[in-house]
């Protein structure tokens, strides 16, 4: 079964592209739902106060079927077409740089 959050649409593009199987859709699946899981468990103090559905919901629709495509690129061995998937994702939408603490004021 698909994952209310993603995109129908766009998930049925990447299930027939690939030609995946009911047992190769709940595989991504569940391993696109772990990936979620583990960054809720890891999110920053700024998104404590969210619980899990609510830190779901930040989850833009085109970074669910990101996910979606990129476990079942992995489950069906193609690596260098999921980190190239990845890498590409990973140019367009950088990660914001981590901050840095304010510099000491020189007297």
């Amino acid at each position: 079964m698909l994952h209310r959050r993603l995109p129908l649409l766009a998930v049925a593009d990447v299930i027939s592209s690939l030609d995946l199987n009911s047992r190769q859709v709940r595989r991504a699946t569940t391993a696109m739902e772990h990936i979620v899981q583990r960054a809720f468990a890891r999110r920053t103090s700024a998104k404590r106060h969210l619980n899990y559905e609510e830190f779901a919901d930040t989850v833009p629709e085109c970074h669910w079927t990101l996910m979606f495509e990129v476990c079942a690129l992995i489950h069906l061995e193609r690596f260098a077409e999921a980190y190239a998937l990845t890498s590409a994702a990973q140019a367009l939408h950088p990660s914001p740089a981590p901050t840095a603490s304010p510099a000491l004021k020189h007297r």
